[in-house]
């Protein structure tokens, strides 16, 4: 994945595990950087019904909270990008669709900033 941050763009490698902790499914992810920073975060998603979930991240503010449908699934959180400072506060709204082949998912965000989108990114992972 390419992001671009100041108009430079980084490319961004994420390795993700998953386990189930009771009814909580516990997501841990690894994000490096092609600067060479790295940065981790652990998940914990829970299903409220059918279609609704909600998560907590350890560098998200509040509560993510997401909906299902078919092969799609959207959800929108605060992203702290730097702890204890307000003002770097991000939404992040994703559209993920898990494709035909059951393995493979795109995911669609955008990155607002003072209600502006200040970028967007597509991805695609794989299992």
């Amino acid at each position: 994945m390419e992001n671009s941050v100041n108009g430079s763009k980084r490319r961004i490698t994420t390795r993700t595990r998953s386990h189930w902790e009771g009814a909580t499914l516990r997501l841990e992810q690894d994000l490096a950087f092609s600067d060479g920073t790295r940065q981790h975060r652990s998940w914990r998603i829970r299903k409220l019904d059918r279609h609704h979930y909600e998560a907590t991240a350890n560098d998200i503010v509040g509560t993510a909270r997401g909906e299902a449908s078919g092969n799609a699934f959207h959800w929108s959180f605060i992203l702290a990008l730097s702890p204890g400072n307000p003002l770097a506060n991000v939404r992040m709204t994703q559209s993920m669709y898990l494709q035909p082949d059951g393995r493979s998912l795109i995911n669609h965000t955008t990155i607002q900033k003072f209600g502006i989108a200040a970028a967007q990114v597509t991805e695609t992972f794989r299992r």
